[in-house]
């Protein structure tokens, strides 16, 4: 049996470039070389949507499944004018941490509302005018959700447009209020043994609001599904770690009678949106802004009691070193304990790359998510997230423990 036979194993592509026939044989290059350990498909995602047919074509010539990759609410391919579209925030307060490089390369993470692109019929058609610029063998979307804590405070709990205003049946407008009375009183003394108790409280006195906000994400892709279907194309999504997905919309169960597979991004050394060290960093960052008495380490440990990860000792450990790739394992077995209709195929996404600031791993990282994957009974994978930035190296740590395996 050969490891492709074994192991399936997927990857992406972001493209914000132009496709110079250098380019497009490096690509090929790349391509052979992970084809060999057992890659099925690539995930492309191009700024310029005029060079999907040719990297489809590129990766059919090698055996390569092609995905359309497609960023739905935030870093849209619109050719109108999206920004009547962005959220609404419910406060003014707030810093975002996404990272300037990530901007200077072309992503701004600014969030469209679910809600609001569901009632605008030309999203919808962008979407399939995309689909049939190449021959896709599926799709996979991307950002459905949310602003995450890596947005700051001001966009965590959007969105107050009027359009979910409207369909929430006063749900929103009442978290709109919560949120506004929280933040009167910045800084109020609360002991760090009670806030764990308080936030959890918090969430459970605006669970509607959160059903309404995963409801509103899930209907979109359903929408997004139906199109998919018509043309016969392979579904899978990204989604947040199970530790975080319901904080930015996203229920796995929901989501799952949609798509035919799902990438959970189970990021421990990631700097940026999605990764669980930005992602906690922010959500520290935010408890301290609305509760100043509190340490750098009491805001991590309040986090470690709500999440069940194990967090590093300060503010700084946590952006240079990430996370053990323990809590890599703690969430796969919360992934294992959802209900996700049982026929949903998982390729746990995981770093590969190295491109920093945002993110740099080497084999021996590489390969121990590799072992802890399958280990776990997983037989694929994606190595996250670009293969351009995937260094020779980690693919080598990837084949050498396959080859052993």
């Amino acid at each position: 049996m050969s490891l492709a036979e074994r192991v399936k194993i997927h990857s992406q592509l972001f493209l914000n470039e132009e496709l110079t026939p250098d380019l497009a044989d490096r690509l090929k290059r790349k391509l052979e070389k992970m084809k060999r350990l057992g890659l099925e498909a690539l995930m492309i995602w191009s700024k310029d949507t005029d060079n999907l047919g040719r990297l489809a074509s590129i990766c059919a010539r090698e055996g390569v499944s092609p995905y359309l990759w497609y960023p739905m609410l935030a870093d849209t391919p619109a050719r109108f004018e999206a920004k009547d579209f962005q959220v609404v925030a419910a406060v003014e307060s707030g810093r975002s941490q996404i990272l300037e490089a990530q901007k200077a390369g072309g992503e701004e993470f600014a969030f469209l509302c679910p809600n609001r692109v569901g009632g605008e019929e030309r999203f919808l058609e962008l979407f399939e005018e995309t689909l049939d610029l190449a021959d896709f063998a599926g799709v996979f979307f991307d950002r459905i959700r949310f602003p995450s804590p890596a947005n700051g405070l001001k966009e965590i709990l959007t969105c107050v447009c009027d359009d979910c205003l409207e369909r929430s049946g006063g749900v929103i407008e009442s978290l709109r209020g919560d949120l506004q009375r929280l933040l009167k009183e910045p800084g109020k003394a609360v002991g760090v043994e009670a806030m764990p108790g308080i936030l959890r409280e918090l969430f459970a006195s605006i669970e509607e609001a959160i059903v309404f906000r995963t409801t509103s994400v899930s209907a979109l892709l359903a929408d997004y599904a139906r199109a998919a279907r018509k043309r016969n194309l392979d579904i899978g999504i990204d989604l947040f770690p199970p530790s975080l997905a319901r904080l930015v919309g996203q229920d796995y169960t929901e989501l799952s009678r949609h798509v035919d597979w799902i990438k959970p991004m189970i990021y421990c050394k990631t700097m940026g949106p999605a990764g669980l060290p930005m992602e906690l960093l922010s959500l520290a960052k935010i408890l301290r802004e609305l509760n100043g008495n509190i340490s750098e380490r009491d805001s991590l440990c309040v986090l470690e009691q709500l999440t069940g990860l194990d967090l590093p000792e300060s503010f700084g450990e946590l952006a240079s070193k990430g996370l053990t790739l323990d809590n890599y394992d703690r969430e796969l077995e919360k992934l294992e304990s959802l209900d996700r209709g049982g026929a949903v195929r998982i390729y746990p996404g995981f770093e590969a790359v190295a491109f920093p600031p945002v993110c740099s791993v080497d084999p021996a990282i590489v390969g121990e998510y590799v072992r802890r994957t399958l280990n776990r009974g997983y037989r694929g994978f994606t190595l996250s997230w670009d293969i351009r930035q995937i260094p020779p190296a980690n693919l080598e740590a990837v084949g050498d423990f396959l080859a052993g395996w």
